[in-house]
């Protein structure tokens, strides 16, 4: 019984030393983001006590051994337990988050790690000696027993439950806000659906097919289709940051896993908001929910996860939870497609349900799709799915299994917007609406040896869709050839309502006052000849010696805009810029001692080479050299100025390569 109660002493001072570590990393996240509820303290208390008793029962079995030799009382078993764990569980999670936050997943110095060790284990020597005297000589020698870590211990988890009831409400309701919409009579209603990881050759419009994607194409039929529109980040967070804030990754800084937007950045929906719209948005990612800054500017903006082991968003964050989610999904497949995301069956009719409350009122909203994203789930829904998850490195074997995985995505979601659409048009919203649909970025599938997305910035990663319906259908069926970028569409958007660009931003609108004389150019010239009939007795017009007339590609059309790429995602931090035909790309970062498929420095002719094939950089062709200038240029203006509007610096660089003239445009 002795040696029985030397291992209760261990659980007992695991139990609560888990929970204590919990509950610090969970005030930790809260305090780093903007929750819309603290889940997360009642949460950490159980997991990290139940794992915190698991090690505290080794400890207690080493008790066992040890303590007849060294005389171990009560009190000193219990605190070198707690300390124990408190070592072992804050050792890790330091790294992690040490990893995430500062280190961005290259890796934490060995001699980081030292301290960061020799902290915890001097915290634990100086616990055990100050611990071991109160628990020995003062009332608290109680603790280690049942009783005293049920109280101590049932306090913790009983006051973390009661803080975690305290729920935040979301920000505003279903309903239209009392502000005033004076001025926007004539405004349309504002509508961006945003399919996450949605290549644009997996649509019909763009070659995959009439079948693909038969209600995205009916809708280009009706809408704007731009051929060539490059995403900022081939990872969502900084993707669908720089679409909402017209701002490049650098400028809005929201560039890693543990980065938030900033509240002084301005974006669409603060811009919408302010000019009277009813706002409301409908996330469906932890990358980009309000507790991330994502929420600013919108009436309505909720997030409701049905993640496994009943985890809420705040409890998403924690370290163990992380590992355990990690873990459920290499030990099974996904099954249940709510466990990731609400499927757009039921995202889209909420967010109709949301329009319709609104009553009238202008209104803009935003609409985050996910099926196209891993896990892929075969449809009707059977269970069958494959995930990065359980298959980071998926054998060439399987690409045939997974693009047909992906295309039935595709296809479900393409059908789930067609629904979405007929409801518009049957309550005659369609018509009056501007409709933007795109990708926040693409997919790979062994495009260069690689699967998934935020690995690179190949053009399957970064070259998305991008549809825009006008108003009242107009410039219905117009295709439009040359390059434009996603920091493009906040400005189109307030530009079409009739608003001024928000501040700091850096893209300009799709249709600007030369649209007419772009696209007349893609148009050979009418001869007189074709104009009318020759007048009788007029000679045949005879040969001639012109050059034949050669429309503009999109890489010399003079609508064309430089597009610039960031992100730092899993320790590679890349830059690449597409101009002129042609892309260069760099590796600034990467893992230490892990092998990359990603040249340090690569320029590929988008041209003569649409696969990017070869790499061009150093080969005496000069590709990268007109295109160097630019990308610092392009860089440094997130950097220096947040994204905002160029300096004289700046703007005399880029102009002086003929580029400020459209991706600097202001109010």
């Amino acid at each position: 019984m002795r040696r029985l109660a030397w291992v209760g002493y261990g659980v007992s001072g695991g139990l609560c030393g888990g929970s204590a570590v919990g509950v610090a990393e969970a005030l930790v996240i809260l305090t780093r983001t903007d929750p819309t509820e603290y889940q997360a303290l009642f949460y950490g208390a159980v997991l990290y006590g139940l794992a915190g008793a698991l090690v505290g029962a080794l400890v207690g079995v080493v008790h066992t051994v040890a303590a007849p030799v060294l005389g171990h009382h009560p009190g000193r078993a219990w605190c070198e337990s707690f300390f124990a764990v408190v070592t072992l569980l804050g050792v890790v999670i330091t790294r992690y988050r040490l990893d995430k936050a500062v280190y961005h997943e290259q890796g934490v110095p060995d001699a980081v790690m030292g301290a960061v060790v020799a902290g915890f284990v001097l915290l634990s020597l100086v616990g055990v000696w100050i611990g071991s005297n109160l628990l020995s000589k003062t009332p608290l020698r109680v603790l280690p027993g049942p009783k005293g870590t049920f109280v101590a211990w049932g306090g913790l988890v009983g006051l973390a439950f009661l803080f975690s009831r305290a729920v935040p409400p979301v920000a505003g309701g279903d309903r239209v806000p009392d502000r005033p919409q004076a001025g926007l009579e004539r405004a349309p209603d504002v509508i961006l659906l945003l399919v996450d990881t949605l290549r644009a050759d997996a649509l019909g419009v763009y070659g995959a097919g009439p079948e693909a994607t038969p209600a995205l194409d009916a809708l280009a039929r009706d809408a704007v289709v731009f051929d060539q529109s490059i995403a900022a980040a081939s990872w969502t967070r900084p993707a669908v940051a720089s679409l909402l804030t017209s701002r490049w990754p650098s400028g809005h800084r929201c560039l890693g896993k543990d980065s938030m937007l900033a509240p002084e950045i301005e974006t669409l929906a603060e811009t919408l908001q302010g000019a009277g719209y009813a706002t409301g948005g409908f996330p469906n990612s932890a990358h980009v929910t309000a507790a991330v800054g994502f929420g600013q500017g919108f009436d309505w903006y909720p997030y409701d996860p049905t993640w496994p082991l009943g985890a809420a968003e705040s409890s998403y964050g924690l370290t163990l939870y992380a590992a355990a989610r990690v873990l459920l999904a290499r030990l099974e497949p996904a099954r249940r497609v709510q466990h990731h995301y609400h499927p757009a069956e039921e995202q889209l009719p909420r967010a109709l349900d949301w329009v319709r409350a609104q009553n009238g009122a202008r209104s803009f909203l935003f609409v985050h799709l996910m099926e196209p994203h891993d896990p892929y789930f075969a449809h009707p829904y059977d269970g069958t799915s494959v995930s990065r998850a359980t298959t980071p490195d998926p054998p060439p074997s399987g690409l045939a299994h997974h693009r047909r995985l992906y295309a039935g995505e595709v296809a479900h979601v393409d059908a789930e917007i067609g629904r979405f659409l007929d409801a518009l048009r049957a309550e005659g919203r369609y018509d009056r609406s501007l409709i933007v649909v795109t990708a926040d970025h693409g997919e790979e599938f062994l495009d260069h040896g690689g699967w998934w997305h935020g690995t690179s910035l190949y053009e399957e990663q970064i070259h998305v869709p991008l549809l825009v319906k006008l108003p009242g259908n107009a410039r219905a069926g117009t295709r439009v050839p040359w390059q434009v970028r996603s920091v493009d569409i906040a400005p189109t958007v307030v530009a079409t309502a009739g608003l001024s660009f928000g501040a700091g931003w850096v893209g300009d609108t799709l249709f600007p006052d030369e649209l007419d004389s772009w696209l007349a150019l893609l148009r050979p010239p009418v001869t007189p000849a074709l104009e009318g009939a020759a007048p009788e007795g007029a000679p045949s017009p005879g040969p001639t010696d012109a050059e034949p007339y050669v429309p503009p590609t999109w890489a010399d059309h003079p609508g064309s805009r430089p597009a610039l790429a960031e992100q730092d995602f899993d320790g590679y931090a890349l830059r690449a810029l597409r101009s002129d035909g042609r892309k260069l790309v760099r590796v600034d970062a990467a893992p230490p001692g892990q092998p990359s498929r990603l040249p340090r420095v690569a320029c590929y002719d988008l041209l003569a080479d649409p696969g990017e094939r070869r790499n061009r950089a150093g080969d005496g062709s000069g590709c990268e050299i007109a295109l160097e200038p630019l990308l610092e240029a392009g860089s440094s203006v997130g950097e220096a100025d947040g994204g905002a509007y160029l300096g004289p610096a700046h703007r005399a660089r880029l102009e002086a390569l003929g580029y400020a003239g459209s991706a600097t445009s202001g109010p």
